[in-house]
């Protein structure tokens, strides 16, 4: 499974870059003396619903609850640090097919198929893994139903901070209780990946990620503006692009 986000997620980052420039119906049967009933064995059992995220151990929460269902809408502002700007972004999911929006380009993933449009250049790319594309969905299926950790999260911590780069562009020093994740297994040489998820009036309201890829070191935050599981209708149709220029990758 992995290795298919892998592949998937790579498409688009290239793209992107290149743009910018557990229920049963069965009765309840007597069991020995000792042991729970078939209802407290399933609900032992149970799957929690942010498990294939590898969040479960967050509270529950609007947020969550839309991210881990695989169908939603986010607007959001991600501050960078050392840039003097902050970039508004939007995106969808809904299964494998996905839609990013900034200021600087358009990303369509569907059905396999992943195109990356810019505006100002109008020009686009193009990626086809469309042979991938219902394995792909049958196994992000599996992985939610079965809790299968599929992006390989492991929690690190809890603690309670100002949010970074975000406390200083707005001034904003009050502290919000943070749950601190870390990608382990893909951990190579000097490179890592750290997440905090910030929660304000019980919902996560700020995500701050540290990307370290040798020396280079990569700092945002996200600000979530707008988190819903009502997706705007359409917004997964790719636009006409006759009267753009096809780009190679």
């Amino acid at each position: 499974m992995k290795k298919y986000l892998i592949m998937i997620t790579a498409a688009v980052m290239i793209l992107m870059l290149a743009a910018c420039g557990g229920t049963s119906d069965k009765p309840a049967g007597e069991t020995p003396e000792g042991k729970g009933t078939e209802q407290e064995e399933a609900a032992e059992e149970s799957v929690h619903p942010y498990a294939w995220l590898g969040l479960e151990d967050m509270p529950e929460c609007d947020y969550l609850d839309a991210l881990a269902s695989n169908k939603y809408y986010k607007e959001s502002d991600n501050y960078i640090k050392d840039m003097s700007y902050v970039s508004k972004e939007i995106n969808a999911r809904d299964g494998i097919n996905s839609y990013k929006k900034n200021e600087n380009s358009l990303v369509y993933s569907v059905d396999g198929k992943t195109y990356s449009i810019n505006e100002n250049s109008k020009s686009y790319m193009e990626k086809d893994m469309s042979d991938m594309a219902e394995d792909l969905q049958e196994q992000y299926d599996s992985a939610m139903e079965n809790g299968t950790n599929i992006y390989g999260r492991k929690a690190h911590g809890t603690g309670s901070e100002a949010v970074p780069i975000y406390s200083k562009e707005k001034g904003d020093d009050a502290e919000y209780e943070y749950y601190e994740y870390n990608y382990p297994e893909n951990e190579e040489d000097d490179n890592s990946t750290i997440e905090r998820f910030y929660l304000k009036d019980g919902d996560v309201f700020a995500i701050y990620t540290k990307n370290t890829m040798g020396d280079t070191v990569v700092e945002f935050t996200e600000i979530i503006k707008k988190m819903t599981t009502e997706i705007p209708d359409g917004i997964f149709d790719v636009p006409d692009l006759s009267g753009y220029e096809k780009m190679d990758i």
